[in-house]
């Protein structure tokens, strides 16, 4: 039998604040090329916007990629009840407070401020629908600017401090 014993410079959150060459090469090893790594709060995600969508009783479809950016098979679809008064969406989210994550709150002040545009104050099956679409489209923008942060230097490093994660020279977690 032999035994090989290896010295290993260990990094820390610290020595990547010091030297930005270091932090980015294990930032891109690390966060970056990790294919298992995906915004921890994603389920958590979708389900505020399946959660808002039921309760303004629109039906809900998606399909979403965890990256930074859409591609061509991204889309978030909402359809509208259309017996549903401007009034009876503002009663709906009256009270709404959702799974409490920031999605949700921003969600409802977004829709309510919708609501109290006067293209809005009389809904039909048009406007019912452009309704709809905005809320999808700040939905979807929500979704991937919160996958942006994710993959973003920023929430690397706080997720290094944080946890105390501590790395090789080849990027590897020890």
């Amino acid at each position: 039998m032999k035994t090989i014993i290896k010295e290993l410079t260990i990094y820390d959150y610290e020595d990547l604040k010091k030297d930005d060459e270091l932090c980015n090469d294990i930032y891109q090893e690390f966060w970056l090329d990790d294919p298992n790594n995906i915004n921890p709060w994603a389920d958590e995600n979708l389900d505020s916007f399946k959660k808002f969508a039921e309760t303004l009783n629109m039906t809900f479809d998606c399909s979403l990629s965890n990256s930074e950016n859409p591609d061509r098979s991204c889309y978030i679809k909402l359809k509208p009840d259309y017996y549903l008064s401007n009034k009876d969406y503002k009663e709906l989210l009256k009270d709404y407070e959702g799974n409490d994550l920031f999605f949700c709150d921003v969600l409802k002040t977004f829709t309510l401020d919708l609501l109290n545009n006067k293209q809005y104050d009389v809904l039909c099956e048009w406007t019912a629908n452009d309704l709809a679409l905005e809320i999808q489209n700040k939905m979807f923008d929500l979704w991937f600017q919160d996958n942006q942060y994710h993959f973003s230097k920023e929430s690397f490093l706080n997720s290094v401090e944080s946890n105390g994660y501590e790395f090789d020279e080849d990027g590897n977690l020890v």
